[in-house]
């Protein structure tokens, strides 16, 4: 194993309810009134997609309301977030064992770079690669290859961990073989699905399953 990549939001930090608070409370200072348990299971995808997704708004209005939404959640909630139980531990235990570490996440990169700096996980990390670092997000794997190339890694010899059907369609599309999908926003049957090969519980397992199988 040369290179593990990470999603981030959901995967490595405890996020998402945060985001769809965010997303919540945006639409409705446009009039749509959403529950968050209809926002939540979109996390994942582009929040542009998502914000399309709810309101069914052309190209311009869904700029619009994107915008307001970065701009309130960036106010309100990223300075909140916290890691997920066994992320320092595991982040720690690979970097140790020499391993190249990676996030790729449909964050924009600014604030992924951000989470990274709160967190003191930026000595780990090799590179981080946002929604808007590469062309097209996840689950293109056009960022899932950016990282691998500046990990110098080949796929064959690396794992994606991701906890939604766009990272494990983005490992799967960049030639990695080894996707570890991680319950939570998604069940075990979603993650096999989009080709996970592995279904981890937390993070705890995933590092039992990295080094100590």
């Amino acid at each position: 194993m040369q290179t593990v990549i990470f999603d981030l939001d959901g995967t490595l930090v405890d996020s998402l309810n945060g985001i769809g608070l965010a997303m919540k409370k945006t639409l409705a200072e446009y009039g749509y009134s959403i529950e968050i348990e209809n926002i939540l299971p979109r996390i994942g995808a582009p929040m542009l997609q998502v914000v399309e997704e709810l309101t069914n708004e052309k190209s311009e209005k869904v700029k619009i309301i994107y915008d307001r939404y970065l701009t309130l959640y960036r106010k309100e909630y990223l300075h909140k977030i916290t890691p997920l139980n066994g992320a320092n531990t595991l982040i720690d235990s690979l970097y140790k064992n020499n391993i190249s570490l990676a996030i790729v996440t449909n964050k924009t990169e600014r604030d992924a770079q951000s989470v990274v700096q709160s967190l003191n996980w930026v000595k780990q990390f090799k590179i981080i690669v946002g929604r808007d670092t590469k062309e097209l997000p996840k689950p293109h794997p056009a960022g899932t290859i950016y990282a691998l190339n500046k990990c110098n890694s080949d796929p064959q010899k690396s794992v994606f961990i991701g906890d939604t059907e766009y990272d494990m369609a983005a490992g799967k599309n960049a030639g990695i073989r080894s996707l570890i999908g991680l319950l939570g926003s998604r069940n075990a049957d979603q993650l096999k699905n989009a080709g996970a090969t592995q279904v981890a519980s937390s993070l705890v397992e995933v590092e039992k399953i990295l080094l100590h199988s």
